[in-house]
């Protein structure tokens, strides 16, 4: 089996895009990939003093959220990762835990 992970771009407004990042033979993988989009953006715009509620919201506007797909017929977004869980977890790590 093969994951997919793909990303939605909102910051090419009006039109949202989408950009495969690559295929990987493991799940574990695929989630690696994906949450390694998240925290390389997370910790470019992070800024000391700043909370993790400002840095999650900048993720919401302008970051890319990944999705992993299995090449089977259960498409949709493969359980076990969620882009949004991830950025807040991760923001708050970077915020020292400061909302």
């Amino acid at each position: 089996m093969t994951f997919f992970v793909e990303v939605l771009s909102k910051h090419f407004e009006p039109q949202t895009q989408v950009k495969r990042i690559g295929e990987y033979k493991t799940k574990e993988e695929a989630i690696t990939a994906a949450q390694r989009i998240i925290e390389d953006f997370l910790r470019r715009q992070f800024k000391p003093g700043m909370n993790a509620e400002a840095l999650f919201a900048l993720y919401q506007g302008h970051g890319q959220y990944p999705f992993i797909f299995r090449d089977d017929a259960n498409t949709f977004n493969v359980p076990g990762f969620g882009h949004a869980n991830h950025a807040m977890t991760y923001a708050a790590k970077l915020c020292g835990g400061k909302k």
